[in-house]
C-alpha cells in the first residue's frame, strides 16, 4: 500500500492498491507540484518524439555548476530545441507549443530544488539508509549531496 506518482504522456496514475494512502510526510510540497507538472504537460498531449527531444534538452541544461564546458552544452542543447521546433511545426501543431513547454522550465528547477532538500533532510535524518541507496541514484545526487556519515565530523 506504497504511495507513488508516475506521470507518463497522456496519463497521470497514483497508487498501485485500491486505497490511496497519504503522502510521505513533509513532501506535501514536492508532490503537489510533481503533480501540476505532470497536469499541464498532458495538456499539451507531447508526442513521444517531443518529450524525448524535451526531455534531452532539459538534460542537457548548460547552468550546471560543475560543468566545465558549458558552452558545448549550450549549442547541442539549442540544437536539441531547433529539433524539437521542427518535430511540432511538421506535426502541425500549434505554433506557440515550444514556449508553453519552455515556460515549465522554472518549475521543473522548483521541483528539482524542493527534491534535493527533501532528500538532504532525509539523509540527515537517516545517513544509513541515504548511505544504502541505490547507485545510480547515488551517482545523480552525489554533486548536491554528501553521503558521508554526519557522525564522522
Amino acid at each position: 500500500m506504497g504511495w507513488w506518482v508516475g506521470v507518463l504522456p497522456g496519463r497521470a496514475m497514483t497508487s498501485s492498491s485500491s486505497s490511496l494512502s497519504p503522502p510521505p510526510s513533509g513532501c506535501d510540497d514536492l508532490i503537489g507540484a510533481i503533480f501540476e507538472l505532470g497536469r499541464t504537460l498532458c495538456r499539451l498531449q507531447l508526442s513521444d518524439e517531443e518529450l524525448a527531444l524535451f526531455t534531452a534538452a532539459v538534460l542537457l541544461s548548460p547552468d550546471r555548476p560543475w560543468l566545465t564546458e558549458s558552452k558545448k552544452v549550450q549549442k547541442l542543447q539549442d540544437k536539441i530545441y531547433v529539433a524539437l521546433q521542427h518535430e511540432i511545426q511538421k506535426k502541425h501543431s500549434a505554433e506557440d507549443k515550444l514556449s508553453k513547454m519552455v515556460s515549465k522550465l522554472p518549475l521543473m528547477k522548483t521541483i528539482c530544488n524542493l527534491h534535493l532538500d527533501k532528500l538532504e533532510f532525509f539523509r540527515l535524518l537517516h545517513p544509513e539508509t541515504a548511505m544504502n541507496f541505490p547507485p545510480l541514484y547515488k551517482e545523480v545526487f552525489n554533486s548536491e549531496l554528501q553521503y558521508s556519515d554526519p557522525r564522522e565530523s
